[in-house]
């Protein structure tokens, strides 16, 4: 499976794991075989790498392991289990798997040794009745020991599969048998599955980091807020102001902050704090870190956490395809809902658990994967893949088109998966379902593969992010693949400029993206822009992503002032109109000045309707005359140059005085 590039990298904990409340998650899955077993007896042994543990954690008779939690998904039969056994064993550093062997408790320490509730779902501790110090740079092996004679169907465990660096890796084995297990004799099979943990260890004071909340990734344009939360893993309560909380922001973005709990946290209970201004607006990858600290604290580990996030791009050019085979320019991230995160990519065809098989789609081999299949939580999860904003602020039409999968699995056991397409209007806030599928189709007797569509029309004038929101039965698999979303753009127009040339007037114009535009007609007034007439079309590009370039040429100007405009027009005969320019001719004199604000030298642009005297004169802003010269000019275009590097700085007025007409402007002096 091609690893996704989702949710941009995952948290990272600082101080070496986790010390008082240490989970080893790896490799999510579940089993009815490890924890309790199915059978009248059972014993199974596990390694538990120490970089799994945390190199120093539980090292000392102030740190050891006091409790053992599993984590169960469904209750069996018969939940009060007695005889219950827990053994735990240091083990050199390179013993990290183990074969089929023989069951023995040699060289094991009896930790604990009593009844077992084994009820309700979710976490289930273990008080040890001997804590248990580990020595650094070892592993942790445990036995499990139940000989209650007694069956524990429908017990389902979640299993930490191989280990953090081998999911194959044979990490334990195990017996279970109707006759109880017999000490250098009974052999006990290995496998890749191990019960799933999580070691602990309880300090008086202890304020620890439990999470870093940060905002859904979007294309953030204002300050947003984050939440830390402070959890009281101590057996007393943590005074209000007591805790304090840091949040630093590094990378793309900076920010910096440090507020304390403003009530008493008591113990085992948490609160979070709001650092509100936080901003992520530049774009690029920021490091987001967040640490706790706590007078009298029994221990620094598990007070910091360090986790990732980044500002989502505005994807503005059309059509967006998103055909998995690449980077994911379009749906690059995804996020839980309820659970956990179950969405992957899929490299190849999909075979059932009934042997089917839905071939790729062509001509790629990658599709996007919700495995509910494998969903670690029997409950079910929901989780969303989503994407980067779209921008539709200009679009005229909208519609989003995917490709899902379809199957009869699993149809007895009313397992209905389905997936739900979500739309957020507010960069990631809050999302709303727009439209739903199930996964099971009826006519879908052969996996298959089906285009839907989704009309984007009500969300034209916004930047939205879409989702597809996939909800586990802990059925079977859905694949999404070939998503397009295609948009009716006007013309962008990037500049617009109407000049003179001589006897005639040129217009330029550029164009930075168009989708199905047909034409540009010119149209022209003369009566100050009130009424307008076509005088010309230049045919444009139809689609084109990239800057394009345009001129006409009015031959015929009438004299005075003429305004321009242009009419786009599209396929579909719908139209958009430009700014309006416009360009004094023969008859109306005008002039232009170059560069405003000027430093040595100022260039006069005149265009004059005959040959004329023209008198400049120039005056600062109480009317005090600086500059004073007068030029013959010839009809049209005429260039004349003001020495200005004496003037003192500041604002000057400018005034032409010809036979017909005076003109006067201002200019700036650096």
């Amino acid at each position: 499976m091609k690893k996704i590039y989702l949710l941009l990298f995952a948290s990272m904990i600082s101080a070496g794991v986790f010390a008082q409340f240490v989970p080893i998650l790896v490799n999510p899955g579940t089993s009815g075989n490890i924890v309790v077993g199915q059978l009248q007896y059972h014993a199974s042994e596990s390694i538990y790498l120490d970089e799994e543990i945390g190199h120093n954690n539980y090292t000392t008779a102030a740190s050891a392991i006091q409790q053992i939690f599993f984590i169960s998904e469904q209750d069996g039969l018969n939940t009060s289990i007695a005889n219950y056994r827990i053994y735990l064993k240091n083990i050199p550093a390179a013993t990290t798997t183990l074969a089929t062997g023989t069951y023995t408790t040699v060289g094991y320490t009896l930790v604990f040794n009593g009844t077992f509730t084994a009820t309700p779902v979710g976490l289930q501790p273990i008080i040890l009745t001997t804590p248990f110090v580990r020595t650094a740079g070892t592993n942790l092996q445990m036995l499990i020991v139940r000989t209650d004679n007694a069956v524990h169907t429908n017990s389902i465990y979640d299993a930490s599969v191989g280990n953090v660096n081998d999911p194959n890796a044979l990490t334990s084995r195990r017996y279970n048998s109707a006759t109880a297990p017999v000490a250098g004799t009974s052999s006990l099979a290995a496998t890749n599955f191990r019960p799933a943990i999580a070691f602990n260890h309880t300090f008086a004071i202890d304020a620890i980091l439990n999470d870093i909340y940060l905002p859904t990734t979007s294309c953030f344009n204002a300050p947003q807020s984050v939440f830390v939360e402070i959890l009281n893993g101590g057996t007393t309560d943590i005074p209000a102001g007591a805790a304090a909380a840091t949040l630093r922001v590094s990378g793309a973005n900076t920010f910096s902050g440090t507020l304390s709990n403003s009530a008493i946290i008591p113990s085992g209970g948490s609160e979070f704090i709001e650092f509100t201004g936080v901003s992520f607006n530049n774009p690029g990858i920021n490091t987001d870190s967040a640490w706790v600290t706590l007078a009298g604290d029994g221990t620094s580990y598990y007070d910091t956490l360090v986790t990732g996030n980044q500002k989502a791009e505005t994807l503005n050019t059309f059509p967006l395809v998103e055909d998995v085979e690449t980077t994911l320019p379009v749906f690059p991230y995804a996020q839980a809902v309820v659970q956990t995160n179950i969405w992957g990519i899929l490299n190849g065809d999909y075979t059932y658990d009934d042997g089917s098989v839905l071939p790729a789609r062509a001509p790629g081999q990658f599709a996007y994967w919700f495995d509910s299949y494998d969903d670690p939580f029997i409950g079910g999860t929901e989780s969303r893949l989503f994407s980067n904003c779209i921008d539709l602020t200009n679009a005229t039409a909208g519609l989003l088109t995917f490709w899902l999968s379809h199957d009869t699995n699993f149809v007895s056991l009313d397992l209905r998966d389905s997936m739900y397409l979500s739309v957020s209007t507010d960069r990631g806030q809050t999302w709303n379902r727009i439209a739903g599928y199930a996964r099971i189709d009826p006519a879908s007797n052969v996996p298959a593969w089906r285009m839907e569509s989704v009309n984007l029309t009500p969300y034209l004038g916004s930047v939205i992010q879409i989702g597809f929101e996939g909800v586990s039965q802990f059925g079977e698999s859905i694949l999404l693949d070939d998503i397009t979303i295609a948009a009716t753009l006007p013309v962008s127009i990037v500049s617009f400029n109407a000049q003179r040339a001589g006897n005639t007037n040129l217009l330029t114009w550029k164009t930075s993206q168009e989708q199905n535009s047909s034409k540009f007609v010119i149209e022209r007034s003369t009566d100050g822009g009130r009424n307008f007439s076509d005088i010309g079309e230049v045919a444009a590009a139809g689609n084109s992503n990239t800057e394009r370039n345009y001129r006409f040429v009015d031959k015929a100007p009438v004299k005075g002032i003429n305004y321009y405009r242009l009419r786009m027009v599209d396929l579909n005969s719908t139209a958009k109109y430009s700014d309006i320019k416009n360009v004094r001719n023969l008859g109306a004199a005008d002039f232009s000045i170059a560069p405003n604000p000027v430093q040595q030298q100022l260039k006069i642009r005149l265009d004059a309707d005959n040959a004329d005297r023209a008198t400049i004169v120039i005056t600062d802003m109480s009317g005090k005359q600086v500059y004073s010269n007068s030029s013959n000019v010839s009809e049209g275009s005429n260039d004349l140059f003001v020495n200005t590097g004496s003037l003192a700085h500041g604002t000057y007025i400018i005034r032409i005085q010809l036979s017909n007409d005076l003109i006067v402007k201002k200019f700036n002096k650096l």
